[in-house]
């Protein structure tokens, strides 16, 4: 019987969701995951400065920043050429979350 207990418990705790763990809506939760859309920017972006780039590096940029451009981009304020497609697809809670963790990540 106490075979079966154990595994029984650890599929348990690994099946239950963050939620059941106290952590979906914690900041430390928030902040250490990725959001989904980061890969639409991490293709072109590069995660460390590249010397003769003409993408801006955006890891460690400021989150306002960050927003501010994208806001412009999807307005079409600042003409572009793939920047206003991907951005408008995104809505400004989005857009706040991609450019607060963009922010925490090292330079």
């Amino acid at each position: 019987m106490r075979r079966v207990r154990l595994p029984g418990l650890v599929c348990a705790l690994i099946l239950a969701s963050p939620a059941e763990w106290g952590l979906a809506g914690s900041a430390a939760a928030q902040s250490l995951a990725e959001p989904p859309s980061a890969s639409s920017c991490t293709g072109c972006h590069a995660p460390r400065k590249v010397a003769d780039s003409v993408i801006p590096h955006i890891a460690g940029r400021n989150a306002n920043d960050t927003a501010k451009a994208m806001r412009e981009y999807r307005s079409g304020a600042w003409p572009s050429s793939v920047m206003g497609r991907i951005s408008k697809g995104f809505d400004d809670q989005q857009i706040d979350a991609l450019a607060a963790w963009f922010a925490k990540q090292p330079e």
